[in-house]
């Protein structure tokens, strides 16, 4: 019994002792480091071209980033697909930045992927027209801080109108006196229109090329009637005149009726000729169709000149009038009215 006793103090001794102490810690210590070891992986990370090994008990890649103090943006990509066999691999891609301006708008955008411009653009619904401006080839792998600028092209078409100014042609006529003159057709302008195509780029006009002219409306010459001392009719057979008459012919027939008419182009006469200034009316029992005459009044202030008998009318064959002169309008055939000459048959 007494050798038991002996024994126990002993123990209890011992528990009080210092190697019992160092001994029980060691242990502890031992049994911490194989738990620790047990749970601790191996992980690399991977920040851009940096690489590293960690070792960590952490299980997120959030919480081990955290621990080695690794910051990630919000556009960043982060990739981890957790541990296998105790390894793992942590992938961040960085995010960076490029801008876009279209439409009057410069729009910036967080990249971490290979993006070409092409995809970009597809990506944000923003379409390229046929003439549109874009600073980088679509096929263009884009790098931090690149600015695509795409400038919008518009080809416009602009109409712009004007008028053409008429002219005015002068007639001279002894129809009138010396000095008078009168509108015989009255001028109109006539319009033109400019076809203009525009090249726009971003709303501003960078070009302008003409590229139609359109006559809308031909002008109207003005004709204008102008008193003078000369012949109305165009033909000429080649008589001296002298003091305003001819030196010879065959006949003359003073103080002869002489009035006025018109007819529409290419109206024919009675001798079968055209009705032509020139061409004259008459009585052909008195004055044969085919005859060469001068006409003229006795001061020489109205003159017909040569003409050609060629037709007839009623008042004529009834001796009402001798002589009805041919005019290109009516407004002249009116002005002659009622006239008092002398016709000279040449031949």
């Amino acid at each position: 019994m007494k050798h038991v006793l002996q024994s126990v103090l002993l123990f209890a001794n011992f528990l009080r002792s210092r190697t019992f102490a160092v001994g029980m810690l060691f242990a502890a210590m031992t049994c911490f480091v194989f738990i620790l070891s047990e749970r601790t992986n191996a992980v690399y990370i991977r920040d851009g071209e940096d690489i590293a090994l960690r070792f960590t008990v952490k299980e997120e890649a959030e919480d081990i980033l955290s621990e080695y103090g690794i910051v990630t943006m919000a556009y960043d990509s982060v990739d981890f697909s957790g541990f296998s066999g105790k390894v793992g691999e942590i992938s961040i891609t960085r995010a960076f930045p490029v801008l876009l301006t279209a439409d009057g708008v410069t729009s910036k955008y967080m990249l971490t992927e290979e993006t070409t411009v092409a995809q970009l653009l597809a990506d944000n619904q923003i379409t390229l027209q046929e003439h549109d401006l874009i600073n980088f080839s679509l096929s263009h792998v884009l790098e931090e801080n690149d600015h695509i600028t795409i400038q919008r092209v518009d080809y416009i078409e602009r109409v712009e109108q004007e008028a053409i100014p008429y002219e005015t042609e002068y007639k001279q006529t002894s129809l009138l006196r010396t000095g008078y003159q009168r509108v015989l057709t009255s001028g109109e302008d006539g319009l033109k229109e400019y076809v203009y195509v525009q090249r726009t780029i971003d709303g501003v006009v960078h070009e302008e090329v003409l590229e139609e002219e359109n006559i809308l409306e031909q002008p109207v010459t003005q004709e204008v009637l102008q008193g003078a001392p000369v012949a109305i009719s165009p033909l000429d057979f080649g008589y001296q005149i002298q003091n305003g008459v001819p030196t010879h012919y065959k006949k003359v027939i003073t103080n002869a009726v002489a009035t006025g008419y018109s007819a529409r182009y290419g109206a024919g006469t009675a001798s079968g000729r055209r009705a032509d200034v020139g061409h004259v009316a008459v009585n052909p029992d008195v004055i044969p169709y085919g005859s060469k005459l001068y006409i003229t009044s006795a001061d020489g202030k109205f003159i017909y000149g040569y003409a050609i008998a060629a037709d007839t009318g009623t008042g004529l064959m009834q001796g009402i009038v001798d002589v009805d002169l041919f005019y290109d309008t009516y407004y002249e055939s009116c002005l002659n009215g009622r006239r008092i000459v002398n016709i000279y048959i040449l031949e």
